[in-house]
């Protein structure tokens, strides 16, 4: 081992990292999206999943009002959409529309889940921890939907041996796992 700096140590832990899009609504119902990595499981019994937004981001204000999400795990198709989402929105443009995200109605939240997604979840957010410039929001999964044909779950990976690079833009690259 040799002591190093944060960025040294985040450039190892940070790849494979999976992604997904997370989405909700504002107060007049309109949906808004974003692509999030900072996400994870944390119960099984009640299933509930983390979810870390950036407190600048429309998206959090929205979640903070409605107290719902929907998490959409994005497969190999959904590359372009993922790099897109992952942008800043200052003028609240439909992506939805922009990258070709097919949307449905949910039977628990508001927040549209992505059809043409791998899988989706709805949460109720159940609490939220305030984390420096993020907030951590903890939703309860109300409904699980899965793609009738699914495909690989897209993530970022690194330059290592075993995924095949899909897209890139810098400082990102998307991919799989090669087969």
């Amino acid at each position: 081992m040799v002591k190093t700096n944060l960025d040294n140590g985040m450039n190892v832990w940070r790849t494979p990292e999976k992604l997904a899009l997370v989405t909700g609504v504002d107060n007049v119902g309109k949906p808004h999206i974003i692509t999030v990595g900072w996400i994870m499981r944390v119960s099984f019994s009640p299933p509930i999943f983390a979810v870390a937004i950036n407190n600048s981001r429309y998206l959090h204000q929205c979640i903070n009002e409605t107290n719902e999400f929907n998490i959409a795990i994005p497969g190999a198709p959904l590359a372009e959409a993922v790099l897109g989402c992952g942008e800043r929105n200052p003028q609240r443009e439909d992506r939805f529309a922009k990258y070709g995200l097919k949307t449905g109605k949910g039977e628990y939240v508001k927040s549209p889940i992505i059809t043409n997604a791998e899988a989706n979840f709805e949460c109720m957010v159940i609490g939220s921890i305030p984390a420096g410039d993020h907030t951590v929001f903890l939703g309860k999964v109300m409904e699980t939907w899965v793609s009738e044909k699914p495909d690989q779950n897209l993530m970022i990976v690194g330059d290592q041996a075993g995924y095949q690079v899909l897209m890139e833009k810098s400082p990102y690259k998307l991919g799989i796992i090669k087969d």
